[in-house]
């Protein structure tokens, strides 16, 4: 049995277009590659692996607070380097952590949880290969994809140190020239620049003679040379030997950190393919999120049931939904209606659905939706936009037929577009009868258009066949684009050219040489259609009387939800009214206390008197308060929804017990933006409880929120990552920075293009915490790192 994908049928149902947009969700080069090259499975068994994988996905992504998955490098050539014995260079080390990183950030995020039934993927993670001791290192050897920092080694450390000494040695004396009054007036410009590694100034030509030293060059003028002083010549030449051996010791660091690596090259390569398919699997959660799209389950009864579906591929400003419903004891479906009434469009949407479920990826439809497992999906589709001219013709669709019946077996899906057009109508219609009985005998499911009225009728009559049509409002003499399962549709030739104005005359005789048997055929048609519309009327009455009584039952439970409130609040009042009587009470107890101390002097029955009256005041007093503590108020705070928080709310966390204000709307994972006091959280919206922002005082105890001191590093490294990664990772150093009470760190962004050191520079702008900042100086990484000063 065949089972594969026909690419040319991929090709005309657009799912080449579908692969792209699953590419623009992967965050890797090898996993946007998998996307492009992503081919559906005919197995039910692996399709159903597949789905469950997409659903793992878009559990993990909406239940966790952190994204899984980060950008990585295809580190194919490095690992093939490593394995001849090869030292890599600072940039393919960095690509070997950034995917250990990877790996490592898979690891922790996806991981097992029977209740949400993710299992499948965790199996996937638990293999991943990572070494913390080898990322830390690398972090603190490589500062950017051409520099090793100073830190690598004590000896590159001790190098670095003689050299900066002698650069300011050599710039010392150089400055001195340069602000000298005697030799000042001999220079072209008061500068120290570098001719062949060795530090020099640029001499006027005629003084060449007036300071003496070693000739580097001159200008494309011809007008300066430049000259090193005598008095540097020493010190560069004890420069350029502590440049060879720091060049001699980062090789010897390179060769060492890449022979940490060397070990693990077949690990690596696991964490590669691992990796990937986890990007592609993460990536088909993301486009579902973009579609809007649901699982496709598989059909249990073996037929075609997409509820509202939306084709990918059309602007979904303008996209019309349809629903193909029929059970799984028909295998053929008719359609017909008129030109640019949605037909081709539905054969597309049934095929490129059927792809794209059996990809492991969602459809753009209502939940509910689902499919057969087809064993192959083929189509021969003749319109402009997916076949060249030269398969056009009747032979060229023929051919296509001819191979679909060859290559077809039973299981799968064929989609045929105006079958038996480009030919004698006659001939047409009975070779497009044929062919339909021929693919529904072979239990092929098989969808086709046609205008034909002969095959209309055939479809009538056959036992497995089912008549359909694009709905055509005759009074607006437009279509719907709405697919009517059970009802065949009519071309409405005549009466669309009627409306554009050709002569009744025209018509008339037009009418008088089509055959009695056909224009009966279609007056039956016409007066189904009108039922039909009769009984949608009706239905759709009752729809609304249905959702009318909906909406009273909705205001029902509101009124009575306010009516709770209310009776809630005045539950807190009295609450409140009785601590303040048991309050008062014990103010007057108090005095009793004191009146008993002074009756010590009275005889015993007036003494007596006093105590009692104010012992009956005090019990009635206590009674009052009892009975209004007995009925609890309810709290005064509700759980939020996506639909009512508000920027701005006043929020409870609750994980926290503390207060704060909304900054950020729910995110697609539920996460919401608060700020409490000086810190910004992400928390999730079912720790939040959202309370009286109708400008009422609450009494709230006061909580502070701290966190638990840390040991914060003096640099974070960005290297590797894309900006939105970064900047989130940035941020969150920041906060912990200045907590922490640090007042100058470091952000290694590496020198590269540049794009990352601007969204960085951009970003610290401005940050609340920061100060100011510059990029480093020589031997604090230069343009690859920014030195930031904290409030």
């Amino acid at each position: 049995m065949r089972f594969d994908m026909d690419t040319r049928s991929a090709a005309a149902l657009g799912f080449h277009d579908i692969r792209n947009m699953l590419a623009d969700c992967a965050l890797s080069t090898s996993g946007k590659a998998a996307a492009r090259e992503i081919a559906a499975s005919f197995d039910a068994e692996e399709v159903a692996v597949l789905l469950a994988q997409t659903k793992e996905a878009e559990t993990i992504s909406r239940s966790r607070s952190s994204y899984p998955m980060m950008s990585f490098s295809d580190v194919t050539s490095e690992i093939s380097r490593l394995r001849s014995q090869a030292d890599l260079n600072c940039a393919e080390l960095l690509s070997l952590n950034l995917l250990l990183k990877a790996a490592k950030k898979a690891h922790a995020g996806i991981t097992p949880d029977e209740e949400r039934n993710i299992v499948l993927l965790p199996k996937m993670a638990e293999n991943l290969f990572f070494d913390s001791n080898l990322i830390n290192r690398i972090e603190a050897s490589i500062i950017s994809e051409d520099e090793v920092a100073d830190d690598a080694s004590p000896a590159l450390r001790t190098i670095r140190r003689k050299m900066r000494s002698e650069n300011d040695s050599i710039r010392e004396k150089l400055n001195g020239i340069i602000r000298s009054r005697e030799y000042g007036k001999y220079l072209q410009d008061t500068i120290i620049t570098q001719r062949n590694g060795r530090y020099v100034v640029p001499v006027k030509l005629e003084y060449r003679n007036v300071i003496k030293g070693l000739v580097h060059g001159e200008s494309g003028s011809g007008a300066t040379l430049f000259i090193e002083p005598m008095s540097v010549v020493e010190s560069n030449n004890r420069l350029r030997l502590l440049e060879d051996e720091e060049k001699h010791e980062i090789e010897r660091i390179l060769g060492e950190l890449s022979d940490y690596f060397r070990p693990y090259t077949d690990a690596l390569t696991d964490d590669m393919e691992i990796l990937t398919k986890l990007d592609l699997i993460f990536a088909k959660s993301t486009l579902a999120d973009r579609m809007k799209a649901s699982p496709c389950e598989a059909s249990a009864d073996g037929g075609i049931h997409i509820k509202n579906g939306r084709h990918p591929l059309i602007d979904e400003k303008k996209v019309i939904p349809v629903t193909v419903d029929f059970g799984g004891n028909t295998n053929t479906v008719v359609i017909t209606g008129p030109n640019t009434g949605g037909k081709t469009v539905t054969l597309k949407l049934v095929g490129l659905f059927a792809l794209m479920a059996q990809s492991g990826m969602y459809i753009p439809a209502s939940y509910g939706s689902s499919l057969p497992i087809f064993t192959g999906v083929f189509c021969d589709i003749g319109d402009e936009q997916s076949i060249e001219q030269s398969l056009s013709t009747f032979s060229s669709h023929m051919k296509n037929i001819t191979q679909i019946i060859d290559e077809a077996e039973r299981g799968g899906l064929v989609l045929l577009d105006e079958l038996g057009a480009g030919t004698d109508p006659e001939e047409g219609a009975c070779l497009g009868m044929s062919i339909l009985k021929e693919l529904c005998n072979r239990r092929i499911k098989t969808l086709a258009t046609t205008h034909y009225s002969e095959i209309k009728a055939y479809a009538l009559t056959e036992k497995h066949f089912l008549n359909a049509s694009m709905e055509f409002d005759a009074a607006s003499l437009r279509p719907t684009y709405r697919l009517i399962i059970g009802v065949a549709g009519a071309s409405n030739a005549m009466l669309i050219s009627k409306s554009l104005g050709l002569r009744k005359s025209v018509i008339d005789r037009a009418m008088s040489f089509m055959r009695q048997e056909r224009i009966e055929f279609d007056t039956l048609l016409a007066e189904a259609e009108k039922t039909r519309m009769r009984a949608l009327s009706e239905l759709e009455k009752a729809e609304e009387m249905q959702r009318y009584a909906k909406k009273v039952e909705k205001k029902a439970k509101q009124m009575e939800a306010e009516f709770e409130e209310k009776r809630n609040a005045a539950l807190k009042k009295a609450n409140e009214e009785a601590y303040e009587i048991i309050s008062k009470a014990k103010e007057e107890s108090e005095k009793l206390i004191k009146e008993i101390r002074r009756t010590r002097n009275m005889t015993e029955s007036e003494s007596t008197k006093i105590v009692d009256s104010a012992r009956k005041a005090l019990s009635e007093k206590k009674d009052k308060a009892k009975e209004k503590i007995k009925q609890k108020p309810k709290a005064a705070g509700k759980k939020l929804t996506a639909e009512e928080i508000r920027l701005g709310d006043s929020v409870r966390i609750l994980t926290l017990d503390a207060e704060g204000t909304v900054t950020q709307l729910p995110d697609s994972r539920g996460n919401v933006g608060v700020r409490a006091g000086i810190l910004t959280m992400n928390v999730k919206i079912s720790d939040l409880e959202l309370l009286d922002n109708s400008g009422k005082k609450q009494v709230v105890a006061s909580t502070r929120v701290r966190l638990a001191q840390k040991s914060i590093s003096l640099s974070v490294n960005l290297q590797g990552m894309n900006v939105e990664d970064a900047l989130i990772e940035l941020n969150q150093y920041l906060d912990d920075a200045f907590l922490s009470g640090l007042k100058e760190v470091s952000v290694v962004h590496g020198k590269g293009s540049g794009i990352l050191r601007s969204n960085v520079h951009t970003f610290l702008r401005k940050h609340p915490h920061v100060e100011n900042f510059r990029l480093g100086k020589y031997g604090e990484g230069e343009t690859g790192v920014t030195i930031v000063t904290l409030k």
